[in-house]
């Protein structure tokens, strides 16, 4: 292939993969919060400890994302259009990449101008598919970055087997250095090469001096491998994620197998229907694979199922089609080998060009259209996640120096999300927590206080909180129910409260040991007069955390919103009474060594 048509080509996949991901600017930044403020905050000496200690690292060890990361914010900052610029480059990039190899490697099992026009195909077909998206879309994902030098290590690598010079040898080692440290599943990189130059370049690969060629790449495995094992040890894989090696790791193979023959959703496939496609497209592969015994079909069959095969030791309920980043370019170059037999076979040899030509373009769009849905589905949740935030931002263009923000039951941005957002606009003198977080609030530790709970439509409702609370409980806490739960301590926004606004309480429950039964937490403000002014009944977190799925010892924050009626009688003689019943028998649950069913804690005040 000559330099024109690799550069022709390049550029037009280039376009294609910039025009269908245009949309993904208004996604701005979603998730993966936490690199923006290390890389903010630290400087770069703590910044790569980070990275490169283990026992800093809770998910793969990945310093080459650290440095990804690094340049981007030296670069763009917080702007979020910078990010998603450079995501769609390393994915165009990749695209390009996939279309050179394929048309190198090509050449040595087939005509060179075939070659070209299938990787051409594939590279295009690549670069638009809606199943990936994703992982384009999410900035704080590593895989187009780690595809990037793995794709970068195969292309050096076979140009270094046609030239022999020891700089192309070296430059496909420090590409592979780069894969190997962007993502784990770079380990697979050295029998990949291998197997490039037994099948693909027919050489002689059982001698000495192939030994020789990859003891560099090997050798470097062994410190690898032991910083991966560091890092699991301690890591979210196995302890949150649940990764276990066994006999389902076939049954979960099965749904990332069918998405890639039918590569049209990024949802989990359970209809009867992907199965089926599945099974005739694996028969009728393997059968041309033995009859034609066809080792390219049998390679890049198992480039993709190596590239699946760590994500099957985690359960399907952390299935997602962007851990097919790398495996779908195997399908896109069987999708373009069979494009291009069925159209030598069946269009007219004088209009092959044009008909395929459309029939590709034709296909690229409907592909593209389908990106643009995935991103507008993306930027809408991301745009309600932001609302909010937007809100507050709105009433609030600054916050005083240490100042606390608390979220009670956020009913659809999660704390992370709210960190996020309050750190890249008011930076670190501002801390941000809630209640899915589960630690304990701290409403008076800091120089200013804001409470927020949400109304039915989801806006935020801002509660004053009091700097200085003198509010007494009897009996004095902790306090033990005889079902075995204890309240450890409370706080609450204030004391003094006027009428149509609400009281917000912070409990922290804790249990000695497993519950058997289901209780309901209940909370009434109660006027001098015993009258009830305003009340809750609710299982523990609003339902979502009911006690008996209490991890003994745990503490569980809770929290209580009172709305004060408008027409709630002045006064300073009102109390907070506090309990449990069992949600089965409706019965009080009593407290231990004392006659009493509640906790009473008083004074508090309505005001005009």
């Amino acid at each position: 292939m000559s330099r024109k048509i690799a550069l022709i080509g390049s550029l037009v996949i280039a376009a294609v993969a910039f025009i269908a991901y245009q949309p993904a600017l208004k996604i701005q930044f979603y998730d993966g919060w936490w690199y923006l403020e290390w890389v903010a905050t630290m400087d770069v000496p703590r910044y790569a400890i980070q990275f490169l200690d283990p026992a800093n690292i809770t998910q793969g060890y990945r310093p080459v994302q650290g440095l990804y990361v690094l340049i981007l914010y030296r670069l763009f900052g917080f702007n979020p259009d910078g990010y998603h610029h450079a995501h769609t480059l390393l994915h165009a990039a990749n695209a390009i990449l996939l279309f050179l190899i394929v048309a190198r490697i090509g050449k040595r099992v087939s005509a060179e101008t075939r070659a070209a026009q299938i990787g051409l195909i594939a590279a295009l077909v690549y670069a638009v598919s809606p199943v990936i998206t994703l992982a384009v879309f999410w900035h704080a994902v590593v895989d187009p970055l780690s595809a990037f030098f793995y794709l970068l290590t195969i292309l050096l690598w076979s140009k270094y087997l046609e030239t022999g010079t020891r700089a192309d040898y070296w430059l496909a080692f420090l590409a592979y250095l780069f894969a190997l440290f962007s993502k784990e599943v770079a380990i697979f990189l050295a029998p990949i090469l291998f197997l490039i130059e037994w099948w693909m370049y027919k050489r002689n690969v059982f001698t000495a001096s192939t030994v020789k060629r990859f003891a560099p790449f090997l050798v470097l495995l062994i410190p690898y491998l032991y910083l991966v094992v560091s890092v699991q040890s301690h890591g979210e894989f196995s302890s949150q994620f649940g990764f276990q090696i066994g006999a389902h790791m076939l049954g979960n193979l099965m749904p990332y197998l069918a998405v890639l023959t039918l590569p049209w959703t990024n949802e989990l496939p359970t209809e009867p229907f992907y199965f089926i496609w599945l099974i005739a497209c694996a028969l009728a592969y393997l059968a041309i694979t033995l009859y034609k015994r066809n080792l390219v079909l049998l390679f890049i069959a198992l480039v993709a199922g190596l590239n699946i095969s760590p994500l099957t030791g985690f359960p399907l309920d952390y299935f997602n089609t962007r851990y097919l980043y790398l495996s779908l370019m195997s399908t896109a170059i069987v999708a373009a080998l069979v494009f291009h037999a069925l159209a030598q076979k069946f269009l007219p040899r004088r209009a092959f060009g044009i008909i395929a030509s459309a029939i590709v373009v034709l296909a690229i769009i409907a592909s593209s259209a389908r990106v643009a849905d995935a991103a507008a589905t993306l930027s809408e949740y991301t745009r309600q996640l932001r609302v909010p935030f937007r809100d507050i931002a709105q009433k609030h263009p600054t916050f005083p120096d240490d100042a606390y923000i608390y979220f009670v039951y956020s009913p659809v941005t999660s704390v992370w999300d709210f960190k996020g957002l309050f750190f890249v606009r008011y930076g670190n003198t501002v801390k941000v927590d809630a209640t899915d977080s589960g630690y304990p609030v701290e409403l008076r530790s800091h120089n200013a206080a804001f409470v927020y709970y949400f109304d039915p439509t989801g806006k935020p409702i801002q509660v004053p909180v009091e700097k200085n609370l003198a509010l007494r409980s009897a009996p004095t806490l902790p306090v033990n129910f005889e079902s075995g739960i204890t309240l450890a301590s409370f706080d609450a926004t204030g004391a003094t409260f006027q009428r149509n606004s609400a009281l917000v309480v912070i409990l922290n429950w804790r249990a000695g040991a497993k519950i058997e039964n289901e209780y309901t937490m209940f909370a009434h403000l109660v006027n001098a007069r015993g009258e009830k002014i305003a009340t809750s009944d609710s299982p523990p977190r609003r339902g979502a955390l009911p006690t008996r799925a209490w991890e003994p010892n745990r503490e569980i924050v809770d929290a209580i919103v009172l709305p004060i009626p408008v027409d709630a009688p002045l006064g300073d003689q009102y109390r907070l009474e506090i309990g449990m019943y069992d949600s089965a028998t409706q019965q009080r649950v009593p407290i231990t060594g004392v006659d009493h069913d509640s906790i009473v804690i008083e004074s508090f005040k309505v005001v005009p």
